[in-house]
């Protein structure tokens, strides 16, 4: 009669075998905190280039809406309510003012209100023709929403100092020579904050270039 061998754990082979799935649970979690930190940093990466390429649109705007009238855009705006150090009467160089020393005084020369003007689309960015149009634009990518504020930022400094100060007033009412931009990216389901970015641009007009039949 042949002996039949009943195949078993041996006592060391059960402990080796409750030692791995031991590990193997304990490093569940820590597995799992990793997958979800990588996405949640793949997704701070998608969001931060979309909010980048967002904002480089928003620059390729002019400064203020009066900046597209007629033949306006090299000229630096009136801010009724600017620093006195930063009038439009002042002129400056020539060949940079194109001897426009400025008609200031006409309303296309002044600063206008934040926001969409007439004959603009608030969902249409191709309508948008100045910074501030893009005030209270939002849009949704890759999980995220991007929301954009513009304000007028208080210019009131002593301009005679080596190194300026701005004070970033979201408050400000008036006009002014400093505009700001800021986008807000937060996860469009939880709402969570992922990361503010902010835009400084001035009332400096733009260099106009004369060809040579001018």
């Amino acid at each position: 009669m042949k002996n039949l061998k009943k195949s078993s754990f041996s006592l060391i082979e059960l402990i080796v075998a409750i030692i791995v799935v031991g590990i193997s649970i304990t490093a569940i979690p820590m597995l799992l905190n990793v997958s979800s930190n990588s996405q949640k940093i793949n997704l701070e990466e998608k969001s931060f280039f979309n909010a980048f390429s967002l904002l480089t649109l928003i620059q390729t705007q002019e400064w203020d809406e009066n900046n597209t009238k007629d033949d306006n855009y090299y000229k630096v705006l009136t801010s009724i309510n600017g620093d006195s150090q930063l009038k439009c009467i002042r002129k400056g160089v020539e060949e940079l003012d194109n001897k426009s020393g400025a008609t200031c005084a006409a309303d296309y020369n002044k600063t206008s209100a934040i926001g969409i003007d007439t004959g603009e689309d608030e969902n249409n960015v191709s309508t948008f023709d100045d910074i501030d149009d893009f005030n209270l634009y939002s849009t949704v990518t890759n999980e995220t929403n991007i929301t954009a504020h513009v304000f007028y930022i208080n210019d009131n400094i002593d301009y005679s100092q080596k190194n300026l100060f701005f004070t970033e007033n979201n408050n400000l009412t008036n006009d002014s020579n400093l505009k700001m931009v800021e986008l807000n990216i937060t996860n469009k389901d939880t709402h969570h904050e992922i990361a503010i970015l902010k835009y400084f641009t001035s009332n400096i007009g733009m260099v106009k270039i004369e060809s040579r039949s001018e």
